[in-house]
C-alpha cells in the first residue's frame, strides 16, 4: 500500500507541475519558444546527470541484456501494429503512426516519473530499454519511412551511429556501462555534481512538457485517436504480460520494464514525423493526448506488478 501511495503522490505532483507549465503559458508568463532553452538544459545537462547518478554503482548482470532485447522486441511489435493498422491511411498519417506507435517518452518522462519508485537495477532497465528505443527509431523507423516515401537507401548505419553517439544522454549511458564493465567508478566530486544537476531534471521536464502541451482536436478525429490508443495500450499490456510470463527477470526489473511499456508517446515523434514529411499535427496531438493516458496506465501497471512481487 505504501508503494502505491508513493506512486499516486508522484503522479499528482507531476500532473501539478505539468499544469503549472501549461498555466504559465496560457497566462503569458512562458512562450512555447521558452521551452527550447529548458529542453536544451535537460538534453545536455540534467538527463546525462540523471544517467550518471543512477548508474554510479552499477554492477552488470545477465538480466540487463533481457531488458535491452525486450525493448527491441516491443518496438518491433508496435512498428508492425502501426503499419498494419494504418495501411489504408494517407502517407502522412502512416508516417505519424510509424513514429508514434513504437515511441516511448523515457528520458523526459518515464525516468523522472519512476525515479524513487523503482530500484537501482530497475533504473538500469530503463536506460537499456531507452537505448533499444533509440536504435529502433533512428535505425528501423527512419529506414521504413524512406521506404514508404518511395526513396531508396534503406537502413543507414551511418545515420544510426550519428544519432546514437551525438546524443548526450545515450553517451552517458554508454560511458557508465563501459566503466561498470571495467570495474571503475567516477570520483566523488563528479558524482556529487551529477546528483545536484539530476535533482532538477524532473521539475524541468514536467514544466517543459506543460509548456508544449496542447489538447485541441476536431471532434471527427476522436474515433481515430481512440483506435490508436486502444491499439497501442492493448499491445503494451500484452507485451507486459509476455515480460511477466516469459522473461527470467527479478521482480524489481520486471516491474520497471512493464511500467515503462505504459509510458506516453515520445516527444521526438512529431519532430521525426515532420522531418519525413508526415502529418505533424496528428503526431503532436497523439503526443499530447498520450500524456494523461500514460500517467494513468503507468500508475495502474505499477500497482499490478507491485502486488505480484
Amino acid at each position: 500500500m505504501g508503494n502505491m501511495n508513493n506512486a499516486l503522490t508522484q503522479a499528482a505532483v507531476y500532473l501539478a507541475l505539468l499544469a503549472a507549465g501549461y498555466g504559465c503559458k496560457r497566462a503569458g508568463l512562458f512562450r512555447v519558444e521558452d521551452s527550447d532553452f529548458i529542453r536544451s538544459a535537460i538534453l545536455y545537462i540534467t538527463m546525462p546527470a540523471v544517467a550518471v547518478n543512477g548508474l554510479a554503482e552499477l554492477t552488470l548482470q545477465p538480466s540487463f541484456l533481457w531488458c535491452f532485447l525486450a525493448g527491441l522486441a516491443a518496438c518491433a511489435v508496435l512498428i508492425a501494429i502501426g503499419l498494419l493498422s494504418s495501411r489504408r491511411a494517407p502517407l502522412g498519417d502512416r508516417l505519424a503512426y510509424l513514429f508514434s506507435m513504437s515511441n516511448f517518452n523515457i528520458g523526459n518522462f518515464a525516468i523522472p516519473f519512476l525515479t524513487g519508485l523503482v530500484s537501482d537495477d530497475g533504473f538500469v532497465a530503463l536506460c537499456l530499454f531507452d537505448i533499444a528505443v533509440a536504435i529502433s527509431l533512428y535505425g528501423v523507423c527512419c529506414s521504413l519511412a524512406e521506404g514508404l516515401r518511395g526513396r531508396k537507401g534503406g537502413f543507414s548505419l551511418k545515420l544510426l551511429a550519428a544519432k546514437l553517439f551525438t546524443s548526450p544522454v545515450t553517451d552517458a549511458y554508454l560511458v557508465m556501462l563501459a566503466l561498470a564493465a571495467l570495474g571503475l567508478r567516477l570520483p566523488g566530486p563528479v558524482l556529487r555534481l551529477a546528483q545536484v544537476a539530476a535533482n532538477a531534471n524532473a521539475f524541468l521536464a514536467m514544466i517543459s512538457i506543460g509548456i508544449l502541451f496542447e489538447f485541441r482536436f476536431r471532434r471527427e478525429d476522436l474515433g481515430a485517436f481512440v483506435r490508436f490508443f486502444l491499439l497501442r495500450y492493448g499491445t503494451a499490456v500484452a507485451l507486459a504480460a509476455a515480460v511477466i510470463l516469459l522473461l527470467p527477470l527479478p521482480a524489481d526489473i520486471r516491474q520497471a520494464v512493464c511500467v515503462l511499456l505504459m509510458a506516453p508517446v515520445g516527444s521526438v515523434g512529431p519532430l521525426l514525423t515532420r522531418n519525413t514529411g508526415g502529418n505533424t499535427t496528428l503526431a503532436a496531438q497523439l503526443n499530447s493526448i498520450s500524456i494523461p493516458i500514460g500517467i494513468v496506465m503507468m500508475v495502474l501497471m505499477y500497482a499490478v506488478t507491485g502486488a505480484m512481487a
